[in-house]
Order: C-alpha cells, then sequence, then structure tokens
C-alpha cells in the first residue's frame, strides 16, 4: 500500500467521523424538538381542557341562575372554576419545567457527542501523522538505499571502463 493510499485512507476514516459527528448532532436536535413539540402539544391540550371545563362552569352557572338556586351555587361554580383555573396553571408549569429539563439534556448531550468527536478526529490525526512520519522514513530510507546502490555500480562501472 502507498503512502497516498494510506493518507487517503486516513482521510477517508476522518470524514466518516465527521460525517457521524453530523448525524449525532441532528439526532440530539431532533430529540430536542420532539420534547418542545410535546410539551407544546401538552399545553395546548391543558388550555383546551380549561377552556373545557370553563364553559362547562359558566353553563352550570347559568343552569344555577336558572333553575333560582342559592348564591352559593354560584359560589361552588366560581370555587370550580378557580380551581380548574390552578389546576391548568400547574399542568402548565410542569409540563414547561419538563421541557426545559429534556432540552438541558439534549444540549449536554450534544456537547458530549461534539467533544467525542473531537477527541477521536484528534486521535485519527496523531495515528495519520505518525505514520505518515513512519512512511516518510521508510521511503527516505529506501531512496538513501537505492541512491548508494546507483554509486557503487557507477564506481564499479568507471573501473571497468579506466581498466
Amino acid at each position: 500500500m502507498t503512502i497516498e493510499n494510506k493518507v487517503e485512507d486516513l482521510k477517508t476514516k476522518a470524514s466518516e467521523l465527521g460525517d457521524d459527528l453530523k448525524i449525532k448532532a441532528d439526532e440530539a436536535k431532533l430529540a430536542g424538538e420532539k420534547v418542545i413539540n410535546d410539551v407544546k402539544h401538552d399545553a395546548k391540550a391543558a388550555q383546551l381542557e380549561a377552556e373545557k371545563k370553563l364553559n362547562e362552569l359558566k353553563k352550570d352557572a347559568q343552569t344555577e341562575e336558572h333553575t333560582a338556586t342559592s348564591h352559593s351555587g354560584l359560589e361552588d361554580a366560581k370555587a370550580k372554576w378557580s380551581d380548574a383555573q390552578q389546576q391548568a396553571q400547574e399542568k402548565f408549569d410542569h409540563l414547561k419545567t419538563e421541557a426545559s429539563h429534556k432540552l438541558e439534556e439534549a444540549k449536554i448531550k450534544a456537547n458530549e457527542l461534539k467533544q467525542e468527536a473531537a477527541v477521536k478526529f484528534d486521535e485519527l490525526k496523531a495515528q495519520a501523522t505518525t505514520k505518515f512520519d513512519e512512511l516518510k522514513k521508510v521511503a527516505t530510507e529506501k531512496m538513501n538505499a537505492l541512491k548508494k546502490n546507483d554509486t557503487v555500480k557507477t564506481d564499479e562501472q568507471d573501473k571497468d571502463q579506466q581498466g
């Protein structure tokens, strides 16, 4: 295998490592985006649920008013409304916190993958440098040996011609 082939192999390995890093970074990004989309969906669902409960409470309040029940019925509806609002807010806050944690985890994972790829790239670069130096040394030694053989043959030819 020639020096050029070995250098090309090392370049190919480095390129493949770079491609793997890009894929892992894209995967981490997609995971983060999925978490954000899930949180948005859950928040929207919580909002819709709160609106549904509000409509139910309004209907209950209207029914209470139409049936001419006591003032306590309206107070119950207000309490239910307050509870529904509080539950929706708590669920929204929980989902928001969860999304924040998952996004941080995705960022940490992306940084870990980036660092891992940098270390692997440095290792490959060091291996390539070492291998290139070894091949260069071998090539130099072979060139020197060939030059020495040429010099010896030339000296012998000169002696043959003189004698």
